[in-house]
Parts: C-alpha cells; structure tokens; sequence
C-alpha cells in the first residue's frame, strides 16, 4: 500500500525493477502523478465514502487529538465514533491536519478551527459530545480525555515528590552510563548470561514524550538489579542502597494498575462506560497502597498525592451524566457503582430521554453472527483487572423500581426494573452483542447507541503520528502540508473503508 510509504520507495530500484518484471511497458510516472491520484481521485471517495458513513449513525461523538515531535512536527486529528442500528461499533477519522511549524499563535487557531472549518457535514442535533485531549482542550480547562486526565495526575503525583524524583535521576545515570558505552554494556551483558547464567535483559531509555517513561525505566533498572550490583563492585558507577531497591520496587506496585488502567481506556473499542469503574478500582488500589506501605515514607506520600489528584480531577464523573448514563447502560456495570442519588438521577434521565428519542422501527437489520474471543483464559495477572472482579462481585444487583414522579411512563420504569433485575454479565463480553441479543429492551436502543458511543479517550493522534514518519520525509522534501493531511486522513481510514470504495 503507497500510503504506508514514502514517495523514495516508488523511486527506488527494487520497486522499478519489481513494476519492470510484472509490466515491462510501464512507465514509473514522477511523485506528482501519484500524488494527484491519491489527493484528488482517492480522497474525494474518501470523503463521499465518509459522509455516507456519518449518515448512517444516529448519534456521534467528536474526539480532537494534537501530537507533536521533538522536530516541530505534529499531527491534529478530529475523529468520530458511533454505533449503527445492527450495534455495530464505527470509527471514522474526518479531518487530519500535519503540521510543520512551531508557532503558538498559529497552532491555536488550527485547534479553534478544527471542528468549524470541517469539509464533511455533520449535523449538530447528531452530536453527543466532543472529547479533547490535553492538547485541544480549551484554554483553562482541564482535557475530556480521560487518559489524559490519568497521565496529569501521575505527572503531578511525581512533580510533588522530590526523593522519588531523584530516585528516578539516579536511575537514569546508570541507564545513559551504558547507552554511551558499548563496552559497558557488553561487561553488563557478560555478567547476566556468565556470572548469573541468566538471559540478558535490557535497560529501557528515559523518553520524555512517553507518560510514564521514568517510570518504565525504573522498573527496567529494578530487573537488572543483582547483575548491577556485581557490576558496581568492580567499576565505579552511582549506587542504588538497599531501601532505594524497596522503593523503586513499591513505586511499580503502585504505577501498575494505573499503567493498566490507560492501556484499556486507550482502546479504541473501551467506551465511557468504564471511566468510573475502573476510577473506583484505582481508587481502592492506592488507598491499600498508603496503607501497606506506610513504611516507605517516599511511596506512601507518592500514593497519596497520586490518589488526592485522582479524587480532584475525576470528581466529575459522579455528577456528569454522560459518565452516569453510560454505566448504566453497560449490562456489564450498571448501577453497581452508584450511590442512591446517582440511581435517581439516571432513572429520570432515561424517562426525560427516551421522552425526546423515537423508538426503533422497522424491525432490525439482520444480525451478523460475532465470534466473540473472551480475554478471561488470558491470565496476564493484571493487578486493576482483580480489584475491578472483587468490587463487582461483592456488590449487589439492585432490582428496586426506580422512583420517579413520571406515573405516566410506569411502562418505561417496568422495563427499568426489569433491566436491573437481570444479572450483569462478565466483564469480558461485548455489552453490544447483549444488547442486539435482547430485542424486548428495543425501546432504550436510541440512548444506548447515543451514551454507549463516546469513547474514554481521545488519543488517536500519537498512534497515526509514530505510522507516518515517511510522510514527514516527505514533507521536508517538498510534500505540500496539504497533500501530506489529505494522505493521513486516507491512511487512518483505508482499513475501514477498503471495501466500500474501490
């Protein structure tokens, strides 16, 4: 595929010599034909391809993203998401915009421009909400994103703590002391595979643009620690004590539900409906953090500022409806995480909603048959994954009638009380195929596909961004900024939309 290629690949001698044995007769055009028939021809399918898309969805949710390089290149997506009546999941990137410069000014006005100055027509009555990442949130405001708003808390959470900080320095001595020396190294290498008769493990490098690249480096430091200690011994390197091995032991204990709990918001497939479930598991993991290691004066005080920031920064998400309404119509969580208020306030939210959404009609479309793989028989020992399992096991289904002044809609609160009478199902089942399956819920279908549509996270950009070096080659070598967005909009969507405009 052109698109996964710098426009160097078509100009070099394997792929001539390659087009030369299949087709003799042909002609390698220079770069600009391609690029007109990839900017013109293609994308204008593309583009028609992703309007119809957008009409076929009831309900949408926007998602801005902004990644930038250590080079001033950077990547500013705008994406949707949303399920289509047969519950299928859609996601759809609608603008792409690679950026090469470093200007403030100018970049602010790309991120206020990036919903408005959208080519493809997306009615505003479609829209549930817009999800920013740290990057594109609005001036004073705190990211939508909730892997953003994770990643602040962690990054505060080590800013405050200044013996952790140089924890995590003297960590990165001994790492840099071995990159710039290859006969370090090999020594390091010698005394795990000779002396220890072990495998060789790496040192992972400190990279500022990854979140918990400290972190991620201690605990490679942490691996390694018999062979660096023999190695200390014979040459002169900085000294990690007995109690700085606990700590940099205990700080992965604490991190590793969080490093978990990203990973599954960063999902594509991972909706809002598990922002407060898996906050609620974070949130029981550092309190029996801060008290087990109470010892560790540097960890305990890093758990509990970890957890304050966690207490302020998702506070929201008990008040804010979206938040509210997506668990409860996750059959995997419902109300298991709610207070009585919280109920009460869902309840009346589905009986004023479902008074503004018509009911499903037509029948549905036929049903595709999913082979659903359970992650369950994956045993990766995941610490947030446990916590989750015992919160929900020892909760209780609530089966009460929701009460509400609305004695009109009494057949809409049956309905109610007969979903949450029903038992939720294992946390590794697609809620989607629950709720196609059960076709007597056909009257909540509108609002599950509307609330069960916005994404946890807003992180696109960086994914897209580390995949197309070789269009930001091309850049430097002359590729309009224009060409190169119109090329990253095709490459992030081809995958979905082979099929539909060939």
């Amino acid at each position: 595929m052109l698109l996964n290629h710098s426009f160097e690949f078509i100009e070099g001698p394997g792929f001539v010599n390659f087009i030369r044995a299949l087709q003799p007769r042909y002609t390698i055009q220079p770069r600009s034909y391609y690029e007109k028939i990839l900017c013109e021809d293609i994308h204008r399918k593309m583009h028609q391809h992703l309007q119809q898309q957008v009409g076929l969805l009831d309900a949408i949710s926007l998602s801005t993203s902004l990644w930038r390089g250590d080079k001033g290149e950077g990547l500013l997506s705008l994406s949707c998401s949303g399920i289509s009546r047969d519950f299928q999941n859609h996601r759809l990137m609608l603008k792409c915009e690679a950026l090469n410069y470093e200007s403030t000014s100018k970049l602010a006005c790309c991120i206020r421009d990036l919903v408005p100055s959208l080519a493809i027509e997306v009615p505003k009555e479609k829209i549930h909400c817009v999800i920013r990442d740290e990057m594109t949130a609005l001036p004073g405001s705190l990211p939508d994103c909730s892997v953003h708003r994770l990643q602040m808390c962690v990054r505060f959470a080590l800013q405050s703590n200044e013996l952790l900080q140089n924890l995590s320095s003297k960590c990165k001595q001994i790492v840099d002391h071995f990159a710039s020396s290859k006969m370090a190294n090999d020594h390091l290498k010698f005394i795990q595979e000779i002396r220890l008769t072990r495998d060789p493990c790496t040192l992972t490098p400190y990279d500022p643009f990854q979140w918990n690249s400290a972190f991620q480096m201690m605990s490679s430091v942490f691996r390694m620690k018999d062979a660096l200690s023999l190695y200390c011994e014979e040459y002169s390197l900085v000294q990690i004590y007995p109690d700085e091995w606990i700590e940099i032991d205990l700080c992965s204990k604490v991190m590793q539900p969080c490093e978990e709990t990203i990973k599954i918001w960063s999902n594509p497939s991972t909706t809002t409906s598990s922002v407060i479930p898996l906050v609620a598991a974070l949130r029981d993991s550092l309190r029996t953090d801060v008290h087990n290691f109470v010892s560790s004066v540097t960890i305990c005080s890093f758990a509990r500022k970890l957890l304050e920031e966690l207490e302020m920064k998702f506070a929201h998400i008990t008040s804010d409806i979206k938040f509210l309404m997506a668990t409860y119509l996750d059959p995997r969580y419902k109300q298991a995480f709610f207070t009585e208020r919280e109920e009460q306030l869902v309840a009346n939210e589905v009986l004023l909603q479902l008074a503004g959404v018509p009911e499903d009609c037509n029948g549905q479309p036929p049903l595709k048959i999913i082979k659903v793989s359970s992650t369950s028989s994956q045993k990766n020992e995941s610490k947030i994954d446990s916590i989750l399992d015992s919160i929900l096991t020892t909760g209780t289904t609530n089966t009460q009638q929701p009460n509400t002044s609305m004695g009109s809609q009494s057949q809409i609160k049956n309905l109610l009380y007969l979903y949450n009478s029903e038992p939720r199902i294992d946390r590794n089942m697609d809620p989607l195929i629950w709720w196609r399956s059960n076709i007597k819920y056909i009257s909540l279908y509108g609002i599950v596909r509307k609330f069960l549509s916005a994404p946890a996270a807003s992180v696109v950009s960086e994914g897209l961004f580390r995949k197309s070096a070789h269009l930001y080659s091309d850049m430097r070598a002359g590729l309009s900024p224009e060409s190169a967005s119109k090329m990253l909009l095709m490459k992030s969507n081809f995958s979905f939309s082979n099929s539909d405009i060939n």
